[in-house]
């Protein structure tokens, strides 16, 4: 009984979402070139914010409290830029889903839960898997 009520927790506080703001990295890759690479290292100097104490965009009519951070590629004549950013979500707005505020086109738009997890285009598989061997192990040990 006492191994199916761990794992229950186990499984529990993986499936949970946190309900206080998380930290992204913020950068462009204009001002910053390191923001264009593929994986933030991090011993990096990129920006580190809380997404409580950045400022709303105006332009946004309902946001939604910040639970993402983004990486979003955008292009025009001039070229590509990359940016990492928190992610302030527009009610009814479909995962991976990018607003940006210029005459820009969205190339990609990632969008992904957790710290930091914009470091790279690869974290969303690598929270999924981790989180389903942790639940698989939990029931295992379960039984």
């Amino acid at each position: 009984m006492l191994k199916q009520m761990f794992a229950f927790v186990l499984i529990a506080m993986c499936l949970m979402h946190s309900a206080t703001a998380i930290k992204c990295y913020q950068c462009k890759s204009l001002t910053d070139p390191n923001c264009a690479k593929d994986k933030i290292d991090a011993t990096s100097n990129i920006r580190q914010v809380d997404c409580d104490l950045v400022s709303k965009p105006n332009f946004m009519e309902q946001l939604q409290a910040v639970t993402k951070c983004n990486k979003v590629v955008t292009s025009d004549r001039a070229g590509i830029i990359v940016s990492r950013d928190c992610h302030f979500e527009v009610v009814g707005q479909k995962d991976n889903e990018c607003t940006v505020t210029h005459s820009r086109q969205v190339e990609s738009c990632f969008t992904c839960k957790g710290d930091l997890c914009n470091a790279s285009g690869a974290a969303r598989f690598v929270t999924l898997t981790a989180t389903a061997l942790l639940a698989f192990c939990a029931v295992h040990l379960a039984l």
